[in-house]
């Protein structure tokens, strides 16, 4: 039997059992493409992560994402974790991961093995227009036309992986969503990335603005407790319509789900014109394990 060690973490949060789960292979070379995708199946955590050899030695890793459905170009919480996981393991601060949207830092803070922090750097988002109107927008999630805000557009956009961005009125529409398995499917149709991702304004002692992701695999509707990856271009989103100001944003997600997750986005520069987007949070390092393959 080959045998592989996996850890698990928590990402986005500062406490075992809240944010997003992961599991991190650290030396997956030897691991086949279908094995990979099995094991994310396995595992049925939203990313598994595999990390192999670089093939630039100026980079540290190259690293490898599955959902349980499919392997993703990019993502925030398994790239946040796997740095944490890397960086406490290497003693390194500052690492760069070759992933599927290229070349991407990270740096890493350990308070000490089992916590820590972690900050990736993101693509400057883009956007474009929603084929959905409001009515076809709250379908999707089973709530009328008058839960979708007034002044706020539908955007679809993204930083590698792709989202449609629907602002609500405030957290009660956010609470009462659900996702139309139906609807979503007649309206992403073939597209990669089937994700819906809900947000209201909440400037409080928690947060800035609160957020839902729901998405579609094999037909079947999931909800995300944390997602790094709409996080960047949500907050990219928000300095664009003047909502919030260039700097530090602070986004809750997962609440409704019991995994509360805080999620920290930096954007730099002004409405328009962005020029950098760094997305970060809190590492718990829960679980240890070997995974035994024939």
């Amino acid at each position: 039997m080959r045998k592989y060690r996996f850890v698990q973490v928590d990402v986005f949060t500062n406490r075992p059992f809240g944010g997003n789960q992961l599991a991190v292979f650290p030396e997956a070379e030897g691991i086949a493409d279908a094995e990979m995708q099995a094991i994310a199946r396995e595992m049925n955590f939203s990313e598994t992560t595999f990390v192999l050899p670089p093939t630039d030695p100026d980079h540290d890793a190259r690293v490898r994402i599955f959902t349980p459905g499919q392997e993703l170009p990019m993502a925030g919480h398994p790239t946040v974790g796997t740095g944490f996981v890397l960086g406490a393991e290497r003693g390194k601060a500052d690492l760069v991961f070759e992933l599927g949207v290229g070349p991407t830092p990270v740096s890493v803070e350990v308070t000490n093995a089992m916590a820590g922090r972690a900050t990736m750097q993101q693509r400057v988002p883009n956007y474009w227009e929603a084929a959905a109107n409001r009515e076809e927008a709250a379908s999707l999630v089973s709530l009328g036309a008058e839960a979708v805000h007034a002044s706020l557009p539908i955007l679809n956009g993204g930083a590698g992986v792709d989202y449609l961005y629907v602002p609500l009125r405030d957290h009660n529409d956010l609470a009462a969503a659900r996702p139309d398995a139906a609807a979503m499917t007649r309206y992403f149709g073939d597209a990669f990335h089937k994700a819906v991702y809900l947000f209201s304004i909440e400037r409080d002692a928690e947060s800035d603005v609160r957020g839902r992701m729901f998405f579609l695999v094999n037909g079947a509707t999931l909800e995300d407790p944390a997602t790094g990856s709409a996080a960047g271009p949500l907050a990219g989103y928000l300095v664009n319509q003047g909502v919030l100001p260039p700097g530090s944003i602070r986004l809750r997600q997962g609440q409704e789900m019991g995994r509360p997750s805080d999620i920290e986005v930096t954007v730099t520069g002004a409405a328009d014109a962005i020029t950098r987007v760094t997305v970060g949070g809190g590492v718990v390092k829960v679980a240890e394990g070997t995974l035994f393959l024939p």
